[in-house]
């Protein structure tokens, strides 16, 4: 999965101890420690994202549901079947989400509900804005 780059300033005592811990080879780098503790506590909140996934809010029972912590990337041919049958989609991701190059921002009126992204969205600026219109938080 491709990473994103982050700063974190420590102070000399918590590098110390990590340049420790890479020296005995517990840990290759000061970035796989820095990753390794991120994912353990991340763990810890398996409840909050459980909770972000499954808030209350209206839902058409038609709607297609669409809930994950993960890479989503949203294709125009399912966007296309989904309004073929009267069906709509709605979406909440912790993660990435993602929309094909060949969506319209019609496409996204006519089959998006609702759009959550705790994460990042990929997307091309007039489907950026459709989201908007629609609820996209």
């Amino acid at each position: 999965m491709k990473t994103e780059k982050v700063s974190v300033n420590l102070n000399p005592v918590e590098l110390g101890q990590i340049d420790y811990l890479v020296s005995r080879g517990l840990f290759d780098s000061r970035s796989d420690f820095i990753r390794t503790a991120s994912r353990k506590s991340l763990e810890g909140y398996k409840d909050e994202f459980d909770k972000f996934l499954r808030e209350d809010e209206e839902v058409d029972s038609s709607d297609k549901m669409l809930f994950g912590v993960a890479y989503v990337h949203i294709v125009k041919s399912e966007l296309t079947r989904l309004h073929a049958n009267g069906r709509k989609l709605h979406i909440r991701v912790i993660g990435v989400l993602s929309f094909d190059k060949a969506i319209t921002p019609e496409d996204i009126r006519n089959t998006i509900s609702y759009c959550k992204v705790g994460g990042k969205l990929i997307a091309k600026p007039e489907i950026k804005a459709a989201l908007e219109e629609i609820a996209y938080l």
